[in-house]
């Protein structure tokens, strides 16, 4: 059996086998992200119902209920040891409910699925990253988070052109639903991605672990709610964690509304729809590797702020943009490199911020912002059913636009962030 690692200083070096192996696993959920979130179910769901409300509130809850599930999370992964224990579970639970939703019939059924998928994938996060300390230096940990998040994108390259060619297939032998499939396609290949870890990185030791008997999860939710009353009285912290919200609130909504967006707003077809997403992941791949290299030379909040601006720009230009070529641009361009880079060089940031024993907590935290923001996806959804005298799509492209207040936000309270030692 593999000795758990501690955490509170972590290893004089990269731990480059255990490192990859930890990435893999972005390689492997980001690829249901990319054929189940920001692909088949917004469609899906739409040629079930003609609507795009019921799935975007349902991704919503989905985000709420995690969202206040993770920092429990964080707090468990300190305290029980049990953090890739946690990741197991949530890993296979989302993976079964990707499969049953292949073979669910009635759209109320597919969301209940979609919804128990998404919360589990969103609750696995900070166990997932809870990880990280245990796997390299701290001057080298964007290096690390980089190399996922590149991995991530490389993992949506991967999965692409076989979720065209299964829907392809299943198109051709008369099937109403050409989506149907890809749903059980993206479970395989995320739980056999997600292996490597599994098998290679070691469990943590729990930085203050709970006495036995003592019941965790009253513990932990006594800790998250004493944690919050503090952060007040920790600026930098807070207003990282505010920041971090608002930005990814932003991102989210760029990941949930593509498919959509894109073939409403200039008429493509499912098939193209997937591939476009081809030349944005194999950039994204280099961006993220870029991003971690920059936040380590830079710092994170400078790279970090970088993102945001960049993010702001695909925002504006995709929203107001006639030509299909001018919105795959901006997309590919400054949406992959905000993408990205925000989420390589807020993992930095935040373990720059916080006391290495602390790590798993503040993660949980930091979760909520970083995939579980709700409020642009709800608005989005909400808006895209609306239509506008003498503007085609253009609920679709209000929605998109409006989400440049939250980045706005969101840099503003980053800007505002003291990070020691940044020269």
């Amino acid at each position: 059996m593999t000795r758990p690692t501690a955490d509170r200083a972590g290893p004089d070096r990269v731990l480059w086998g255990r490192a990859v192996s930890w990435a893999l696993y972005d390689f492997a959920n980001t690829i249901y992200s990319a054929l189940v979130v920001s692909f088949a179910i917004t469609l899906h769901v739409k040629e079930l119902t003609g609507v795009e409300k019921f799935t975007f509130i349902t991704m919503g809850v989905s985000l709420l209920a995690s969202g206040l599930f993770l920092p429990v999370a964080g707090e468990l992964a300190d305290r029980t040891g049990s953090a890739k224990r946690w990741l197991t579970v949530m890993t296979l639970a989302c993976c079964a409910c990707c499969a049953a939703m292949s073979v669910a019939g009635p759209a109320w059924l597919v969301l209940g699925l979609f919804f128990v998928a998404n919360f589990c994938y969103n609750s696995s996060l900070a166990f997932y990253d809870s990880l990280l300390p245990s796997l390299a230096p701290r001057q080298k940990l964007g290096v690390v988070s980089g190399l996922g998040v590149g991995l991530g994108y490389g993992g949506v390259a991967f999965a692409l052109p076989i979720g065209y060619g299964i829907m392809r297939w299943y198109a051709g032998t008369g099937a109403l639903h050409k989506h149907t499939p890809l749903f059980a396609a993206a479970g395989v290949l995320f739980l056999l991605f997600s292996l490597p870890l599994f098998l290679n990185v070691p469990e943590r030791r729990a930085t203050k672990r709970a006495q036995p008997g003592a019941r965790v999860l009253p513990l932990a939710a006594r800790r998250v709610l004493t944690t919050l009353r503090a952060l007040p009285r920790h600026k930098p912290v807070l207003l990282f964690l505010l920041g971090n919200f608002f930005c990814v609130d932003a991102l989210n909504t760029g990941i949930f509304a593509y498919a959509p967006y894109a073939r409403n707003v200039f008429g493509l077809d499912s098939e193209r729809v997937l591939l476009w997403m081809l030349p944005f992941s194999l950039a994204a791949l280099g961006w993220g590797l870029l991003g971690g290299k920059l936040s380590d030379v830079f710092g994170a909040r400078r790279t970090l702020l970088s993102a945001g601006i960049s993010m702001m720009g695909a925002v504006i230009v995709c929203s107001l943009a006639r030509s299909f070529a001018v919105f795959v641009a901006a997309f590919i361009v400054l949406g992959g490199y905000g993408l990205s880079t925000v989420w390589v060089a807020g993992r930095k940031m935040l373990v720059e911020l916080v006391p290495p024993g602390q790590i798993g907590k503040y993660f949980g935290l930091y979760n909520v912002g970083h995939k579980l923001s709700m409020i642009g996806v709800v608005v989005f959804g909400l808006l895209a059913d609306v239509e506008f005298a003498g503007i085609p799509a253009g609920g679709y492209r209000l929605g998109l636009l409006v989400q440049v207040f939250l980045l706005g936000a969101g840099l503003l309270c980053i800007y505002k962030v003291e990070v020691p030692d940044e020269g």
